[in-house]
């Protein structure tokens, strides 16, 4: 966690209800109104002093004045309320005088406004970061290791046009190989063991190299992916993939948000590092997209155990899981609700922003789900402790 101040804020905000503020709005506020300004109070308690110091400043020049840290709070409104464009968003707050009070505004910024200063705040503020620690503090507060770490990604859609390889560029045509063991002290043995070689060492580097670094390589643009339904048929989506590892209680641990075309078993080791560097884990938990020897080494590596579901071979039907393998895997299913909730809860049914704004909306949504999902925990904490 690299930032210049130390951080002070806690995750109890997410207990506040806020009811001794109902008498400071103009109407008394709904329960999701209230739940918003909870949310909205933890994300802020998430800030250090230098973004809180840099959203605070003001346009002095030909313009209204609007309060940076005010438009990120539209950002988390138009996702907290599912709205699918901006104006839509814009007319909520005009329509709701409430909300315009918990994010301090008077004026609703015009569309122009907002699409340039929500540029300045994605500047500022990076989800992954408060991301990291907001997570900080929930290890913190619980003071245990995640026993199941289960990973998995959705589609998400996108209004946008999907990035495709250019078909003029020149593809060299591979030299054919001869077939068979080569002889020894040939060329080509040498040449054989030569690749194998770079081939081996390649993959100790991407075994050891940073998360970000395996991340940064992969395709973050909006492409077209396939997906087989449960009738068998295939689907085509364009769009974005969140790529989601929770631990048993269903918080995202680490994350990471890719173009759709990216496979899952490609992002499977980035997410356990991530996850390695905030807390550990004893089990990882994968379904048949994760078949892959690398994931298999990297566990290995980190004297973890991982368990994937088996899939059929050529028509034949798979081995079934031993018993208590797969009354452990059926923990899984958080994952899948995690994803459903982010989905169901925070994203509209289609992004129509585009690229890197599509892209910072999706962080977003995953912030605001892991706030929820942390929030259910600590009021269920709470109870147990008055019980």
């Amino acid at each position: 966690m690299n930032h210049s101040t130390v951080l002070t804020s806690s995750l109890q905000s997410l207990l506040f209800s806020h009811q001794d503020l109902s008498s400071s709005f103009f109407r008394k506020p709904t329960e999701r109104e209230l739940e918003f300004l909870t949310v909205f109070s933890a994300v802020k308690s998430l800030l250090s002093s230098e973004e809180i110091s840099k959203l605070s400043r003001y346009h002095t020049k030909g313009r209204p004045r609007y309060d940076r840290l005010a438009i990120l709070g539209i950002l988390l409104l138009k996702l907290f309320y599912r709205q699918a464009t901006m104006k839509e968003t814009l007319l909520l707050l005009q329509e709701n005088g409430n909300l315009r009070d918990m994010l301090g505004i008077r004026e609703v910024p015009s569309p122009s406004s907002l699409s340039r200063i929500s540029r300045e705040v994605e500047k500022i503020v990076d989800p992954s970061e408060l991301h990291e620690r907001a997570i900080d503090l929930y290890i913190k507060d619980m003071q245990r290791m995640v026993g199941h770490l289960s990973i998995d990604s959705t589609t998400i859609e996108a209004r946008e046009r999907p990035y495709r390889k250019n078909k003029d560029t020149p593809v060299k045509p591979a030299t054919p190989k001869k077939r068979g063991r080569k002889p020894k002290g040939s060329p080509e043995e040498l040449a054989y063991r030569e690749q194998k070689a770079r081939e081996e060492e390649a993959k100790l580097h991407y075994l050891a190299e940073p998360p970000k670094h395996s991340i940064a390589k992969l395709e973050m643009r909006c492409s077209l992916t396939a997906k087989q339904n449960s009738k068998g048929k295939k689907q085509w989506f364009v769009g974005y993939k969140a790529h989601l590892s929770v631990d048993d209680f269903g918080v995202p641990i680490s994350y990471a948000v890719t173009g759709a075309c990216v496979h899952d078993s490609k992002v499977a080791i980035p997410l356990l590092k991530q996850a390695r560097e905030r807390t550990d884990f004893f089990y990882v938990l994968l379904d048949k997209g994760y078949i892959s020897p690398l994931i298999n080494t990297y566990v290995d590596l980190i004297e973890r155990k991982v368990i994937i579901d088996r899939k059929a071979y050529r028509g034949v039907a798979p081995i079934p899981l031993e018993p208590s393998v797969a009354l452990r895997y059926r923990a899984r299913s958080t994952v899948e609700r995690t994803n459903s909730e982010l989905k169901d809860g925070f994203l509209p049914d289609k992004i129509y922003k585009r690229g890197a704004q599509a892209r910072y909306e999706i962080e977003l949504a995953i912030l605001l789900t892991t706030m929820k999902k942390v929030r259910n925990i600590l009021l269920l904490k709470e109870q147990i402790q008055v019980a």
